[in-house]
């Protein structure tokens, strides 16, 4: 079957396209059986022009005569389905029922059939012919009685459309309902067109030979009527929209009137008054405002702003919003009281408010805080004005080796402390991280010192072995107007400082001791262990000649070379049984992570690298990094001898305690691979023989 492009197969292709689109729109917002109707309408007039197309590009007059008889497939049935369209839109619903819908079908279906079997008698056309355009050719028909028949029957319809919209708009004026007159007015150019078209084609004259212009029409025509009728206006929604809203509405509704007397209020009023509908109508505004039973004035309902109400205890917050209810002709007919709840919006403005100066973790007054009322105190009636600066000791340790959770308890802790030291009037504000200011008006430099004393003393009393609490802390007073604001400040900060240094050695320890004692808690490890490698890295030294300052050092990383394994999950740490891959590359991690706390120490820093490393097998494969023989650090190889000794030969909770036989076979088995086999053989033929000769 040749096919042949015509002038116009792109533009009835781009109406197709466009009537597919408008089935699609008419589908997804249709709103009654009118939509359906439509539809049809749009089905049909799509079947006549992609008919009429194809005759247009059909080569063979087989194919011409073939689809030309299918276009009457869509043009029979347009006149009934318009028809239809339009009596559901003025009120004839009755017709689109399936009796009437056939009745009115009968005489197109007969016309089919005849078009169709025109062959045996020549009712519908009695000959056709090829008729040649520019591009393409038709078949043109010289049509009999049948054809002219199903013509007028179609004017009867269209006219009789017509006849009905005008009955509609002629009883819409005797007997107002409050319609819009102007769809029925749409209508009536809707259903004359098309009447037009086919009494101008029955009469003979074809402005437009080569184009099938009525489906096109038709089509489009019918896609605005749809989508311009099914658009409510506001005065016919409106009150829908107002009862929805009223009922639906989060904020409390009151509609009052003239005599403020309460009319209606919707669901959200009933729960902010606790009371019921039908015992408020008629009421006065103040009766229900004595629901809440705290004594508030009626009048406050009748001003914009904030109201406070409550009941059992509870108080909320309200916006009220009060509008007055006008006739179209300005005549006041009530009053509208909107009542938002902004109970949560007032508390998340004083949260801000809150934040804005104070420290979130803490509760104390922040920087910002801090500064705007040093500036404002600094006046000479304020004198002496004394200034306390303080630094928590020992906390980037604790992050480190706790976590950031146990150093946000020692802040708090601290924070506490500060409170119950310091006296009401006096300003504490965190100032940033670790650090803590106070201002105290009208204190002298010794009373200031007296306060200090008391936090040291609080700090001791609330320590612990596990988190030992201390600050340091330099104060400094502005006696007169001739020292400033920077001056303080920095007197404070060198003084603190000052203590810092020479209470930083105690420090220090105490905070080493806690590790200590919190790796004991936490590990199967004992103090006795950690006695026995200190006294084994003691021997050891000695044996290497290594200076005193290097053996304390080397006892220091036998006592807190596994301090990384503070941060390991306790259900790791203690499990009796072996561990899964996943649970051995967790604790593999410790030797890193005691890196990392003991590079956050001063006095550790000097064992951090030994620490890292202690894990290292002389074959290169220890971890973290596989390093190699003299690549691992001395003290690491040391300490990898005695701890895998003192392991071997106590117990454990999955095993018991090795022979000193069973222990030397191992020592022997590992020589060379996991130890340093000349720190062994000292080890072995040394410290061992001379702990036996013991």
């Amino acid at each position: 079957m040749g096919l042949q492009i015509t002038h116009y197969s792109l533009s009835l292709i781009a109406i197709i396209s466009f009537l597919i689109l408008g089935i699609c729109y008419i589908w997804i917002y249709r709103k009654g059986y009118q939509d359906l109707v439509g539809i049809v309408v749009l089905v049909l007039s799509i079947i006549w022009i992609i008919s009429f197309m194809m005759e247009q590009s059909s080569a063979s007059y087989q194919m011409k005569i073939f689809w030309n008889n299918i276009q009457y497939t869509g043009s029979i049935f347009l006149p009934v389905s318009v028809f239809l369209l339009a009596s559901q839109y003025v009120g004839f619903k009755k017709l689109l029922r399936l009796k009437y819908a056939l009745s009115l079908s009968i005489l197109p279906i007969i016309v089919l059939f005849l078009i169709f079997t025109n062959g045996l008698h020549h009712l519908a056309w009695v000959s056709a012919k090829l008729v040649m355009f520019d591009s393409f050719s038709i078949i043109v028909k010289e049509y009999n009685i049948a054809y002219f028949a199903f013509n007028a029957y179609s004017n009867i319809l269209m006219s009789s459309g017509i006849v009905l919209v005008l009955f509609r708009i002629i009883r819409s004026y005797i007997k107002p309902t409050g319609e819009n007159r102007w769809k029925n007015y749409l209508l009536i150019p809707y259903l004359s067109i098309p009447w037009i078209i086919i009494l101008i084609k029955t009469l003979g004259f074809n402005p437009f030979p080569a184009l099938e212009e009525m489906p096109v029409i038709i089509a489009v025509s019918t896609i605005a009527v749809i989508a311009t009728l099914n658009r409510t206006r506001v005065r016919e929604i409106m009150p829908m929209a107002f009862e929805t809203v009223f009922e639906s509405m989060s904020d409390g509704l009151v509609l009052l009137d003239k005599k403020e007397k309460v009319l209606k209020i919707n669901p959200a009023s009933q729960k902010i008054f606790n009371v019921s509908v039908n015992k408020m109508d008629g009421k006065p505004i103040s009766e229900l405002m004595e629901k809440v039973n705290y004594g508030v004035n009626a009048d406050i309902f009748f001003k914009d702003g904030e109201i406070v109400l409550g009941s059992n205890g509870k108080q909320f917050c309200y916006n009220a919003k009060l509008s007055e209810v006008k006739s179209d002709r300005g005549k006041p007919l009530g009053k509208v009281v909107i009542l938002r709840d902004i109970t949560e919006m007032k508390k998340a403005e004083e949260d801000i408010k809150f934040l804005s100066f104070h420290d979130r973790l803490t509760g104390l007054h922040n920087r910002a805080y801090f500064d705007n009322e040093l500036e404002r105190l600094d006046t000479q009636r304020q004198l002496p004005l004394s200034l306390i600066v303080g630094d928590v000791n020992g906390l980037k340790l604790i992050n480190d080796s706790f976590g950031h959770i146990h150093g946000d308890i020692l802040l708090k802790k601290i924070a506490d402390i500060l409170r119950l030291c310091f006296r009401g009037d006096d300003i504490i504000s965190r100032w940033g991280g670790d650090e803590f200011s106070i201002i105290l008006p009208r204190t002298s430099y010794l009373e200031a010192v007296k306060i200090m004393d008391r936090v040291y003393e609080s700090c001791k009393e609330r320590s612990t072995n596990i988190m030992p609490l201390s600050m340091s802390m330099g104060a400094a007073t502005k006696e007169d107007s001739s020292k400033t604001l920077k001056q303080l400040s920095k007197e404070a900060e060198d003084n603190m400082y000052q203590h810092k240094m020479t209470k930083n050695q105690s420090v220090r320890s105490s905070i080493i001791n806690s590790l200590v004692i919190a790796l004991q808690e936490k590990d199967y490890e004992t103090e006795e262990h950690t006695k026995r490698m200190a006294e084994y890295a003691t021997q050891f030294g000695l044996l290497l000649n290594l200076p005193d300052s290097k053996i304390v050092e080397l006892k220091l990383l036998a006592t807190l070379h596994d301090i990384g394994k503070i941060a390991i999950p306790d259900h790791i740490m203690q499990k009796p049984g072996s561990l899964t891959k996943k649970e051995w590359d967790t604790m593999k991690k410790h030797s890193e992570i005691g890196y990392r706390i003991a590079l956050s120490s001063t006095e550790l820093g000097v064992i951090a690298k030994d620490i890292l490393h202690h894990h290292e097998k002389w074959d290169g494969t220890g971890y973290p990094y596989g390093l190699v023989r003299d690549k691992i650090p001395l003290f690491s190889r040391v300490i990898s001898v005695i701890d895998a000794y003192d392991a071997m030969t106590h117990d454990r909770p999955y095993r018991k305690a090795f022979s000193i036989e069973t222990v030397m076979d191992e020592f022997k088995k590992c020589r060379g691979s996991q130890f340093d086999p000349k720190l062994l053989d000292v080890f072995i033929d040394q410290v061992l023989m001379a702990k036996n000769k013991k």
